[in-house]
């Protein structure tokens, strides 16, 4: 595994554990600079996020990602990670569902998520 398939797949384990356990500690992920399109609306900075991670109406929700691709970015490391997977709401039915990230330096030694981009497969 070459080093940006690692960085990408602890960036996903942190991320995705977040989400099932703390949906609201996803904001952590994002900063003003970040965009995120759920389902084909743009949300962009942390307010309109923050508004839409409270908006997520499920009280529980298990990932299982089946696959992922991961590219360098045009910035020195930087990510650009592609995943598909399942997902389950609330112990409802099981839906399938693509994500991208672009990540990018936040000029502290981290990361955060420029680009989000959700949708379920149906």
């Amino acid at each position: 595994m070459n080093p940006a398939q690692t960085i990408a797949q602890q960036f996903l384990q942190q991320y995705y554990q977040t989400l099932m356990t703390n949906k609201m500690g996803l904001i952590q992920f994002y900063t003003d600079a970040s965009h995120m399109t759920y389902g084909g609306q743009q949300h962009d900075g942390i307010k309109q996020i923050n508004e839409k991670l409270e908006s997520l109406a499920f009280q529980k929700i298990v990932y299982k990602i089946d696959d992922m691709d991961v590219q360098p970015g045009a910035l020195e490391n930087s990510l650009f990670i592609f995943v598909t997977g399942q997902l389950q709401m609330d112990d409802a039915e099981t839906y399938k569902f693509s994500q991208s990230f672009q990540i990018l330096p936040n000029g502290q030694g981290g990361l955060y998520v420029h680009n989000d981009i959700f949708r379920l497969v149906y």
